[in-house]
């Protein structure tokens, strides 16, 4: 599983708290659809509802369906597809679910070629302060902040620089109480997880040492590098 690919599964299990699945797209993928509801009808018996997100650029690649026949006995399993690409901004931006802020963002990430810097930086305030505006809890507006700031990168530096200025000015005006620390312990987190996967992949220090250079824990070290493990593992299959 790739690192955006991990941001999906933290944020969109914050939001909905089912079971959620995450792969990539490929020319199997309405098979692979109907084996995960097998098996979850298998193990669970519960009714199902099964939704594909296509969080990439492709345009035409949306399969929503799996058929499969054989003399005279055939298996037809549909499920709901969603592709970010096809979605109105305006329609999102009006809408009070988060999930909406989420599809922004992509959708951004995914027409960044269509915007220069300084176009891409003004839309990514724009989506913060549409987020900052919804009455959301604490921790979602924190993970959402999160990804939005994770999804949508910079080419230059100041240009992260100017988004975290601005972010912090629309709590400010806001008065947002608490989300301030909530952030900053959000953006220490994130250095750690940043300076510690490199100290895993540019040297051999033990789990210990890193933990202690880092100040962090060493089960904050093992898990990290049991999840770069598995980023491998994925990328390969």
């Amino acid at each position: 599983m790739k690192r955006d690919d991990t941001l999906w599964k933290s944020i969109l299990e914050d939001i909905f708290e089912d079971f959620l699945l995450f792969f990539y797209p490929d020319a199997d993928f309405g098979r692979r659809m109907f084996t995960y509801y097998s098996r979850i009808l298998d193990n669970y018996d519960k009714p199902i509802t099964a939704f594909a997100i296509f969080t990439e650029g492709n345009a035409a690649f949306k399969p929503c369906e799996y058929y499969r026949e054989f003399m005279g006995t055939s298996v037809s399993y549909k499920y709901n597809a969603f592709k970010i690409l096809e979605q109105n901004e305006q329609a999102l931006r009006k809408s009070d679910n988060p999930f909406a802020i989420v599809v922004l963002t992509v959708k951004a990430a995914l027409q960044r070629n269509h915007f220069s810097e300084n176009e891409l930086l003004n839309l990514k305030i724009e989506i913060a302060k549409n987020l900052l505006e919804r009455q959301l809890s604490k921790t979602k507006i924190r993970n959402l902040l999160g990804f939005l700031r994770l999804y949508i990168r910079f080419e230059n530096r100041e240009s992260g620089v100017k988004f975290e200025e601005a972010v912090d000015h629309l709590i400010q005006e806001n008065k947002f109480m608490g989300i301030e620390e909530l952030l900053k312990s959000a953006i220490k987190e994130e250095v750690a997880i940043e300076t510690t996967e490199n100290l895993l992949k540019e040297t051999s220090f033990s789990i210990e040492k890193i933990a202690r250079l880092v100040g962090v824990s060493p089960e904050f070290v093992q898990k990290l590098k049991d999840d770069m493990r598995r980023r491998r593992s994925d990328t390969l299959h």
